[in-house]
């Protein structure tokens, strides 16, 4: 938390210039090393050194956080089993919501999201086990936008100075729930899927449509994923039939301009890397996890 302050008086990441000091460390060791010609191993262990300190102040920072109990097993809840009629129902009423907030939304005050982001954490999601967020914690605008657009990353946590980044290139539907996502992080949370989970309830639940429009509509290719594994074709089809023209828009314009920034060979590498990264860190399913909130929203829905 006292990074988080100290990091707060500044309005880029240092999260990027921690890594970029790293990665320029191991150029020096390296440069050094052929210099003086020394050997690969003594190179190797003086390079373990570097990555050891990265990874301490990774896990002292935010890292810890992955050993933190699960929400279900922390707060003795037990998860929703499948069930078709009540998943036809959660459908029914996706829709519905899905298609009012698209046709009501308008405009929204991203300081005043913020706030409102920040309350949310600390007033109902804190009960659950997470911290609270605080004043002195606010987005932060990355330095490499353009490299996060390659691989297809809309923001992320920093765990070195617990920033939160969202990209720069966010088109306004995308803003409110991808804040909420990594606001989420901020707080504890861990898991994707349960950040999406948080992400999507913020914005389901706030007063602006455009708000809550932001987060059924970035939910949605994890519902159709859902629904297009478990309904016949038929129902499947004549469920898609009834998203509202302006849905459909949308998802496709962002589809197309996130692909249009995206560089494959750079996707690829970083996919692999954060795959990795989440498997060896109590997240099994991986970048998989993005994928189990509707799971999350179903079995919270019927507890709560």
């Amino acid at each position: 938390m006292g990074l988080s302050s100290i990091a707060s008086v500044v309005p880029f990441s240092l999260e990027e210039i921690v890594v970029l000091g790293f990665l320029g460390g191991f150029v020096c060791v390296l440069v050094k090393a052929i210099k003086n010609k020394e050997g690969f191993l003594k190179w190797l262990g003086k390079a373990a050194v570097l990555v050891m300190w990265l990874y301490v102040w990774f896990y002292i920072g935010w890292g810890n956080n992955y050993y933190r109990t699960g929400l279900y097993e922390r707060n003795c809840i037990q998860k929703a089993g499948y069930d078709q009629e009540v998943f036809k129902r959660f459908l029914e009423d996706y829709i519905v919501e899905l298609n009012e907030a698209a046709n009501n939304a308008g405009e929204y005050d991203r300081e005043e999201l913020e706030s409102e982001i920040k309350a949310f954490y600390s007033e109902r999601v804190s009960s659950f086990g997470y911290s609270g967020l605080r004043r002195w914690q606010h987005v932060k605008q990355p330095l490499l936008n353009p490299l996060y657009s390659a691989v297809g990353v809309h923001g992320f946590m920093g765990p070195f100075f617990c920033e939160t980044q969202v990209n720069l290139s966010l088109l306004d539907y995308e803003y409110p729930f991808t804040l909420a996502h990594e606001m989420g992080h901020l707080a504890g949370v861990t898991s994707e899927a349960e950040a999406n989970y948080w992400g999507f309830v913020f914005c389901r639940g706030n007063g602006n449509a455009a708000v809550r429009y932001s987060g059924y509509l970035s939910v949605l290719p994890y519902v159709l994923m859902n629904a297009g594994n478990l309904l016949p074709e038929v129902e499947f089809n004549a469920w898609t039939g009834e998203i509202c023209g302006k849905v459909k828009a949308d998802y496709n314009a962002s589809r197309e301009f996130w692909m249009g920034k995206r560089v494959g060979w750079i996707e690829s590498i970083q996919n692999f890397f954060y795959n990795l990264y989440l498997k060896s860190n109590r997240i099994p399913e991986g970048v998989k996890d993005y994928s189990g909130v509707v799971e999350m929203i179903m079995t919270m829905d019927a507890v709560n």
